[in-house]
């Protein structure tokens, strides 16, 4: 049967009889016979299809259709029927904005991200998560951000447990401990509560969408850009201290990635790793000190997040200018250290995009009724260096 679908029309006589032409009288079925004068009589319709024709075509009452199409209140399967096939031969579409405050339903989302201070990664981040709440709030749609200590998987379960006590209609993480990470969103799937990744993913779960960057593919890039033109024998790793030796899930895909582009070139190179910590600067000078007084031929350096600065603010107060240092993530601090030529490389990711796009994601599986075209939505990996790097935004409209 062929199918036509209207988005206006003129009037309901006209839509009416257009309806019966095509596909019969919806009681009787009959078609009636199209005749010269009715032929003359068709325009190009130019009014919004409402539930009230909706309801006149399906032989049932406005009431019916709202409670058809909003799933609540009961109705006779002889009338969901009815309004289904009506709904489905004329392409209706509910205004989603009335639809959604028309059933009077809130919907919650909560974002479990690392907790941040003035300047970090995760500021940036949160950033985005405020813009896209700001263009969905008035869909009823509430966002709450808990926060936990990315360095201690403690908090990390706390914020879980948290969140599923007060249970969310909707969740957007960042999956910073894999084994933790993985227990919480098999809960959350159980419950028939859709999550969003960014930053990192858990292969194998049923998350509704990721955004962020190929991770393993990033660490790759960093060996390449890092190695490629001078195959040295050592490089130097620093990573960083966490509890209970759990170790950050997107830091350790990156260093797979790593160390896989050394085997596929079958380089007799050797990577050192040392760990710092994320904020005592005392103990992180001792450890380089001991590091490089131990490794004073290592040239090349990488560090897979955002904290390349630690690092590059060390080089540049003992005037180590002459290694080649590779970070992630143009913070503001790894930008300076970058003009100050202590920092050569940075893998950039878009991080406000992919957290506005994650809450988005969500936000149009509630208002539109729509999912992600793709599972995986993969950010740029933007190259930075000391030439472009005042040229680089991260647009989260993208």
């Amino acid at each position: 049967m062929h199918e036509i679908k209207f988005s206006t029309l003129e009037n309901i006589r006209y839509f009416y009889r257009e309806f019966c032409y095509r596909y019969g009288h919806p009681t009787t079925g009959r078609k009636p016979r199209r005749t010269d004068k009715t032929r003359q009589g068709m325009s190009k319709p130019d009014k919004k299809v409402t539930i009230k024709d909706v309801a006149q075509l399906a032989g049932v009452s406005k009431g019916t259709v709202d409670r058809v199409i909003h799933n609540r209140g009961e109705v006779s399967a002889e009338s969901f029927r009815k309004v289904q096939e009506v709904v489905r031969k004329i392409d209706y579409k509910p205004n989603a904005y009335a639809s959604l405050l028309a059933s009077r339903r809130h919907y919650r989302i909560t974002c479990l991200m690392p907790d941040f201070e003035g300047g970090d990664f995760w500021e940036i981040a949160h950033r985005g998560v405020l813009r896209a709440y700001e263009e969905c709030r008035d869909f009823n749609i509430g966002v709450q951000v808990v926060r936990y200590d990315q360095f201690r998987v403690e908090s990390f379960r706390q914020a879980c447990s948290d969140t599923l006590a007060d249970l969310p209609d909707a969740v957007l993480i960042v999956p910073m401990f894999r084994e933790a990470a993985t227990e919480f969103v098999t809960e959350l799937a159980g419950k028939k509560v859709p999550f969003v990744f960014i930053e990192s993913k858990l292969p194998g779960t049923p998350y509704l969408a990721y955004y962020g960057m190929p991770v393993f593919e990033s660490g790759y890039l960093g060996a390449s850009l890092l190695l490629r033109n001078s195959a040295p024998a050592e490089v130097a790793c620093f990573r960083f201290h966490r509890s209970g030796d759990a170790l950050s899930n997107t830091a350790s895909i990156r260093q797979d990635g790593f160390l896989h582009f050394i085997k596929q070139e079958k380089w007799a190179c050797r990577l050192w790793v040392d760990y710092l910590y994320p904020s005592d600067c005392a103990q992180n000078t001792e450890i380089l000190d001991r590091f490089f007084e131990a490794h004073p031929d290592i040239r090349h350096i990488i560090i897979f997040n955002s904290r390349a600065y630690i690092v590059a603010e060390y080089l540049q107060a003992h005037g180590m200018g002459d290694r080649i240092l590779l970070g992630f993530d143009p913070l503001e601090r790894n930008v300076k250290c970058m003009k100050s030529g202590y920092l050569d490389y940075i893998i950039a990711q878009k991080c406000e995009t992919q957290a506005y796009r994650g809450v988005r994601a969500l936000c149009n599986l509630f208002v539109f009724k729509t999912t992600p075209a793709s599972a995986d939505n993969y950010m740029s990996m933007d190259i930075l260096t000391a030439e472009n790097v005042n040229y680089y935004i991260d647009l989260p409209n993208e």
